[in-house]
Formats: structure tokens, sequence, C-alpha cells
């Protein structure tokens, strides 16, 4: 029952609601652009918001479970700064969440400052103290972080194509394919210290070779924020997860030197948040030297998305392919796409040059009388 009760608490604590929030409004933005980009949302449902009660679930279990087995441990004065950093940072900054950059703060305020502020008597004794816990359980954090993103990326990444509407590049509109999602894991850990037994009586605790702890859910964010213009977004998250891999390989090899020097903990992690910022920067520096844009074109129409459930899911199109006939019409522009579809209101028939400039022809049937319901996404004719 106890157990029931500290799992239960998850469900309590502000950073949780408040990260649901922020991903509700930053979905409802989505669907908002969308419907005023294409006249109707390319994905209608709250996708990033069933992700994270969904995936964040599964995977927070799966950590869970194994920071249990391990006696993964934080003291409350980690979590007291991670939750306030991040509730500030919801509130504050909500479409640049940096959750590597919570984690690597947070455990520099702990170490450097801790001592200052816990080692007052009358904190120490009601379990805010930093000691007891082992330098290598901060580092532990951020090889699960970069497994997990890796992880995500690999799985989930690019596969929402929502495209979104920028500025002129050259006269002509470009489209770009935004990463917005934010995964909240729960995550089981034990807390050393008396403070939530001689707060409450009833939580739950473990006694491990003589220490007590208390067992807690804190909420790990997890999540990225990136843009691509010029390449397939699965491609590029692909590539990035390689990376994510990569760096929680490094953070392995800081761990077990940090096993034998403890000191060089804020060091190692400057390093992995610089590491993980130039993997960033070197992916948007290489999608800015590509030749492709995802433009309007002149000669025919560009494909930007393919809504689900429509009959042009069954048709052999990508994001970035052009449409140059329609019903063996030529077409220049979203009106004549729809023009050319009205001349067999049942069938679709489209040659398209794909990315690498290579010509396909692709068919389907299509809604009796309802061609607009197809499910091709295109740029919008400009009114005027």
């Amino acid at each position: 029952m106890r157990t029931l009760i500290a799992l239960g608490s998850y469900l309590l604590q502000p950073l949780l609601w408040l990260a649901i929030i922020r991903v509700w409004l930053t979905s409802k933005s989505r669907i908002k652009a969308e419907r005023r980009s294409f006249g109707s949302a390319v994905y209608s449902d709250h996708y990033e918001l069933r992700h994270m009660l969904t995936q964040g679930l599964l995977l927070g279990a799966g950590l869970s479970l194994l920071n249990f087995l391990l006696g993964f441990s934080l003291p409350l004065l980690w979590i007291i700064i991670y939750e306030i950093l991040g509730a500030v940072t919801l509130l504050l900054l909500p479409t640049t969440v940096l959750p590597m950059t919570l984690i690597v703060v947070t455990t520099l305020l702990t170490v450097l400052a801790g001592p200052y502020i816990t080692d007052k008597p009358d904190l120490s004794t009601v379990g805010l103290s930093w000691h007891g816990v082992a330098h290598l359980n901060y580092l532990w954090l951020l090889v699960i972080f970069f497994m997990i993103l890796g992880h995500w990326l690999a799985n989930y990444g690019g596969r929402f194509v929502s495209p979104k509407i920028y500025a002129k590049q050259r006269g002509k509109r470009i489209a770009g394919y935004p990463w917005r999602e934010l995964l909240v894991l729960p995550m089981v850990t034990l807390v050393p210290g008396d403070w939530f037994t001689s707060q409450l009586s009833f939580w739950p605790v473990l006694n491990i070779h003589g220490q007590t702890y208390a067992i807690l859910v804190v909420p790990l964010l997890l999540g990225l924020r990136f843009t691509v213009f010029r390449q397939v977004p699965r491609e590029v998250y692909r590539r990035l997860a390689r990376k994510m891999v990569w760096l929680a390989a490094l953070s392995l090899v800081g761990l077990g030197w940090t096993a034998w020097r403890p000191q060089d903990l804020p060091v190692g992690l400057i390093v992995l948040l610089v590491g993980y910022g130039l993997v960033l920067w070197q992916a948007k520096r290489y999608d800015e030297r590509q030749q492709f844009w995802y433009s309007q074109v002149d000669d025919g129409v560009r494909v930007l998305a393919i809504r689900p459930r429509t009959p042009a899911v069954k048709m052999d199109l990508e994001a970035g392919d052009i449409i140059l006939e329609c019903n063996h019409q030529a077409i220049n522009s979203e009106t004549s796409f729809y023009e050319a579809l009205l001349a067999n209101p049942t069938y679709c028939h489209l040659r398209v040059r794909d990315v690498q400039g290579e010509l396909k022809v692709t068919e389907t049937a299509i809604y009796s009388g309802a061609p607009h319901e197809i499910g091709i996404v295109l740029f919008r004719d400009q009114e005027g």
C-alpha cells in the first residue's frame, strides 16, 4: 500500500502537469497553424500528447525497473532543484526546453553549491544533504538520457511529417519540418536521508547497508527541438540517433573516469553538454549546406505531406515529390491540381518527379464526389 502511495504521488507533481499542459498547447498550436496554412490539419489528433502519455510511461517503466535493480539514488536537493528549474523553463521558455541542459545545470548546482546549502546542521539532518550519493549516479543519468533519446529519435523521428510554412526563399515559399515533442518519464529513484519519514511517516522506505532510502518517482524530461529544411526528416533523425548512442558511450567512459577521479565530474558534465550541442549544431549546419529546398516550383506542385487514412496513403508519394500531371493534365498550382481531379472525380492518375529527379507514375481511387479529400498536402494558392 505504501508503495502505491509513492507511485501515486507522481501524479501530484507540478512539473508533470506543466509538461502535459505545455505539450497540449504545442499540439494545439500546430493543428491551428496547419489549418491556417493548408485548409485542414495534416494530423488532426494531438499525437504529441499521445506519445508523451504512452511512450513516456512505457520507457519510464523500463527505466524505473533498471534503476531499482541497480539501487540508483539521487539526493533530495537535486530533485528539488531539477523540478524548480524544469517548471520555470516550461513556464518562461516553453518552446526551447533543453532537458539535457536541465540535468547538467541541476547537477552542477547540487555538487558545487550543495556543500554551502546543506551542510548546515538544520538542513543536513532532514535529508537535504547531497552526501551519500556517488558522483557516478549523475553520469548514469546522462547515459540513460542519450540512450533513450537515441531510441526515441530512431523510432519516431520523422514518422509524423508535419510541415510548417516559413518565409520566402528567392521569391518562393518554403516548408520546414519541426520536431517539438517532449516526453516525461516516470523515473523511480531512491532518496537517501530521513526527510520523508520525518514528515510523512507512511512513506515507503528501504534500508540498504544501514542507510535509509525513500522511494520516489521523479518526472524526467526528455526531448529535442530541431527543424529540417533540406533533407528527408526520417534520415536526419536516424543519423542523430546514432550520434546519441555515441554520446551515451562517451558518458559511460566518463562514468568510469569519475569512479577513479570524482572531482572531475563538473568537467565531464560540461564536456558532454558541449558535445551534445556540437552534434545538434553539426546536424543543423549539414542541413543548411544541402541544395534541396521544400519550396514552391513553377513546373508542377510540391508534395509537402500525406494525411493519414486518406486515399493518398496508397500512392507512392513522399514529401518533396513534385506532381507534374494529374489525370494527364499539366498542373502548376493547387487550383489546377483540383481542377484536374474533377475531370475524373473517382480516380487519380499522377505523373511525379521525386527528389532525386526520377519520374514515376502512380494512381489510386478517390472518394466519390470529394476530390479535396484525397489527402495530398500542397502549398495553397495565395490570394491576390
